[in-house]
């Protein structure tokens, strides 16, 4: 089944000239050019990768993002002006996207940018699908088909990468170190930084943990994560 790509983006020219490269590709793509038709669209569909400006006429990037939580999570690109617009935004661009790209791009680098992400998601899917283990935590559970999170009966509203790293915790029936973790979930992207990982351990806690009580996650001293580890 082809992959759906939304582009939200106010320059016309160039939001069609990427489109109709992808669509040469056999990616479903669809266009809007701020952010409220960008939410009124994925009322509408569900798509697995969205491409998006990181300042909207109506929106920015991020407020996008933030309202994609009544939606399915869906990848998320950022195209940024320039580098400095990119190093202004990086800190608050990693809490929801999952790559960004500079003007000028070539659409090969977008395109081998996006087959990586979808790469490895189809890869971290196939292989929750084939585990025996449950995928559930105490109260914690995950629907992979849906790739929807809930702590007892309330939906715990994450981003794909955060569902990409929690997913993969969980099938893990040992601790899974850093490297692991930054192979089984960036498996297919540039970034070695293990710093990444500690950050989004983060972000997972301040969503699914209750305060008070014991993480979900566990940190293994010399080890890194796991969420069925048994003393």
């Amino acid at each position: 089944m082809a992959k759906k790509v939304l582009i939200v983006s106010g320059e016309k020219s160039l939001a069609r000239f990427t489109a109709m490269e992808l669509q040469k590709l056999e990616f479903h793509v669809d266009l809007v050019e701020n952010g409220q038709s960008a939410l009124k669209r994925l009322k509408e569909r569900d798509y697995d990768l969205i491409l998006t400006e990181v300042q909207l006429s109506d929106m920015t990037g991020q407020e996008v993002a933030e309202s994609l939580n009544q939606f399915k999570p869906a990848s998320v690109i950022v195209v940024m002006a320039n580098q400095e617009e990119a190093t202004a935004h990086s800190r608050s661009i990693q809490c929801y996207a999952v790559s960004y790209l500079i003007k000028p791009f070539v659409i090969d680098e977008l395109v081998e940018t996006i087959s990586r992400i979808f790469r490895g998601r189809d890869y971290i899917d196939q292989h929750c699908s084939q585990m025996k283990l449950p995928m559930a935590y105490r109260d914690l559970r995950i629907d992979i088909k849906q790739h929807m999170v809930f702590r007892g009966e309330e939906q715990i509203i994450l981003t794909r990468r955060e569902y990409d790293v929690l997913a993969t915790l969980m099938s893990s029936s040992s601790p899974l170190s850093r490297e692991q973790l930054l192979d089984r979930v960036w498996k297919y992207e540039s970034t070695r930084e293990t710093n990444v990982v500690d950050v989004y351990i983060r972000y997972l806690r301040g969503k699914i943990d209750v305060p008070g009580q014991l993480s979900y996650i566990q940190t293994i001293r010399g080890v890194g994560y796991a969420m069925r580890h048994q003393d």
